[in-house]
């Protein structure tokens, strides 16, 4: 917060000395962030408790809770937001935003910090709204380019949607407790029908914030904001914030949401990770990839295995981060070195890159590792993370066949899926013959972007998890763990062999072979589905209400105004003519009739002779006639 609020006090004239001083003010928090989890992890939580706001009776509190969970989230959040910050300052040098942008990544930050660190349910609302703000500023950072600004908005309208169920769970469960304290809602005993309705009302946020099935079609979109934004938003924030609301309150969740849970999860995962197969800019298809790997968490904990979808959510903050740095590494050299040639292509289409492992060697080594992470390979973070969510689901389908079978192979399935879509684009991007890039003069980005992307990639190895390389007990999970315990060694083995496969079939398979299908390309039309069913009858609607506003509401009104002034106007001339003029007309006669009387005393002979010649004439034509 303090780095938001110093980074937007910064004059034009010193707009460079914000790339110093963000970057110094999350290095605080980093560290600070590592004292804390140091402190926490492993031990008794940690609560502090202030009052917030007085309703009625009714006391309401605010204050800070940290467990293991919440630990490990400030480290992750703190730790990625410095090296994205870090990463920024070479990234967008020179850009005529750079101070709102590094003071919106700072409040962005602190808002996702306020969620992971809030005791309270409704403290973790008003900062869940923080992010959405945040992310709406970031993603449509470059004002000018109107895809931005388009896909500034969907992401928040998609977020609303999501949190005005949020919100009704958050009245739901108030009304049935009276409580929004997670540890006090914790203690409540029994499972109540009202829980399933309220829980999955909060599954819908997290379906908002974490682009879940139907509502994730913001997300691939939301690529149109810088890089290092992507970065931030898909590895440690806004999308990891539905998971770690999830495995926060996981007690208030029934069997039946847990069950709808892991099928949204599954789904989600599938469509995604299918999705990512087709796409053609680079951005886009880390962009599904995280939907996928989302997905798969989501169902980790609707399977029952909270610490699993924890422990994938570590590994892929990551290994996710590093992939989407390395492609901003890619994007921001080719870009200077079009500049420079005085030519311009697509450089996020993969299609016209290849050959770059020559130019870009640091760039290809540190894909390669935060790649086959991603890919869950052996030796790499990834590998063990899968393990334990493919575990967990593997124990929480049981031996009887059932529908969690189909949740459980379709699983496997984007395993499977992943290692392919991995495998296509860094081929694609490093391998084969350069195409347009041949002969653009194309170098490796300063130290102060590798730097970042070196210690993400070393941490997409193994040795983060666990000491030993097939088994995922180790430091992280062992204190998250806490429930069930499934332990199935013959999945790993299993998993070894499928992603073995996966990687031969994509070597000889889809080596040189493209997949092409409009219904993967375009996320299986789910825009237009909403356009049609939803976009559609809603304009229908507004300008029927419009029809009505204007025609038959304005319509009314302007007749019923015309016809006020036209009686307005008769009373007036009524008024003037026939009131006034029978009053004025009286007058007149009157005047006239006293002038005549007058003049018969007037003491004027001319005219006593012609008023008795006039009598006279009168008299004789009277006696005549």
């Amino acid at each position: 917060m303090v780095s938001f609020i110093v980074s937007g006090r910064i004059s034009e004239k010193y707009s460079w000395a914000v790339t110093f001083i963000a970057p110094l003010f999350l290095l605080v928090s980093a560290l600070s962030a590592g004292y804390v989890f140091y402190t926490i992890w492993g031990d008794q939580p940690y609560a502090v408790q202030w009052s917030w706001f007085t309703i009625g009776d009714t006391t309401l509190s605010a204050g800070i809770y940290l467990n293991n969970i919440s630990a490990l989230m400030v480290l992750i959040v703190t730790l990625i937001s410095f090296l994205v910050h870090v990463y920024s300052t070479g990234y967008m040098a020179g850009d005529e935003g750079i101070i709102r942008y590094f003071s919106m990544l700072g409040f962005f930050t602190f808002a996702m910090l306020g969620i992971v660190l809030a005791d309270s349910l409704l403290l973790v609302f008003v900062f869940w709204e923080m992010v959405g703000f945040a992310s709406y500023m970031l993603i449509g950072h470059w004002k000018d380019k109107p895809e931005a600004a388009a896909a500034a908005s969907k992401a928040f309208l998609f977020n609303r949607i999501g949190d005005a169920g949020f919100l009704i769970g958050l009245m739901l469960i108030w009304t049935n407790t009276g409580k929004f304290d997670l540890a006090e809602l914790a203690q409540v005993q029994g499972i109540y029908s009202w829980q399933t309705t309220a829980s999955l009302c909060l599954f819908c946020g997290v379906m908002g914030k974490s682009a879940q099935f139907p509502l994730l079609t913001w997300l691939p979109d939301a690529m149109e904001g810088p890089t290092p934004v992507s970065a931030l938003i898909h590895a440690a924030t806004m999308v990891a914030a539905g998971v770690f609301l999830l495995a926060r309150v996981d007690f208030l969740f029934t069997p039946i949401a847990l069950d709808v849970i892991a099928i949204v999860g599954i789904i989600t995962a599938c469509m995604a990770a299918l999705s990512a197969l087709v796409q053609s800019d680079i951005k886009k298809i880390l962009a599904y990839s995280t939907i996928s790997q989302l997905g798969l968490m989501i169902t980790a904990i609707g399977a029952g295995s909270s610490s699993a979808a924890m422990l994938h959510l570590f590994t892929h903050a990551f290994f996710k981060a590093c992939l989407f740095l390395c492609a901003g590494i890619v994007i921001h050299v080719l870009h200077q070195a079009q500049q420079q040639a005085h030519t311009h292509f697509n450089v996020q289409d993969i299609r016209n890159l290849g050959g770059l492992r020559k130019k870009l060697p640091f760039t290809f080594i540190a894909f390669i590792l935060s790649g086959s992470a991603l890919a869950g390979l052996p030796f790499f973070s990834g590998f063990l993370s899968k393990d334990a969510i493919l575990t967990a689901i593997a124990g929480w389908k049981g031996n009887d066949f059932s529908w969690r079978w189909i949740v459980f192979i379709a699983a496997f399935i984007v395993s499977f899926i992943t290692v392919i879509y991995t495998f296509r684009m860094i081929w694609t991007v490093f391998m084969g013959e350069e195409k347009s890039t041949a002969s653009l003069p194309v170098v490796e980005p300063p130290l102060v972007m590798r730097g970042p992307v070196a210690l993400l990639a070393i941490a997409s190895v193994w040795l983060i998890v666990s000491v030993n390389p097939f088994h995922y007990h180790g430091w992280i999970f062992n204190v998250l763990h806490s429930g069930k315990h499934f332990d199935l060694g013959i999945i790993s083995f299993i998993s070894a062999l499928w992603i073995t496969l996966a990687v031969a079939t994509s070597y000889f398979v889809f080596r040189k072979k493209t997949i092409s299908s409009e219904l993967l390309l375009n996320n299986f039309y789910l825009d237009k589905l909403y356009t049609s069913a939803i976009g559609k009858p809603s304009l229908r609607l507004a300008s029927m209400a419009s029809f009505v506003d204007k025609k038959c509401i304005d319509g009314f009104i302007h007749v019923a105004a015309y016809a006020q002034v036209t009686t307005a106007h008769f009373i007036g001339w009524f008024d003037r003519a026939i009131v006034d003029g029978t009053v004025n007309g009286i007058a007149s006669l009157s005047r006239v009739a006293g002038n005549m009387t007058r003049s018969f005393q007037g003491g004027k002979i001319q005219l006593y002779i012609l008023w008795a010649i006039l009598a006279i004439i009168i008299f004789l034509i009277w006696t005549l006639f």
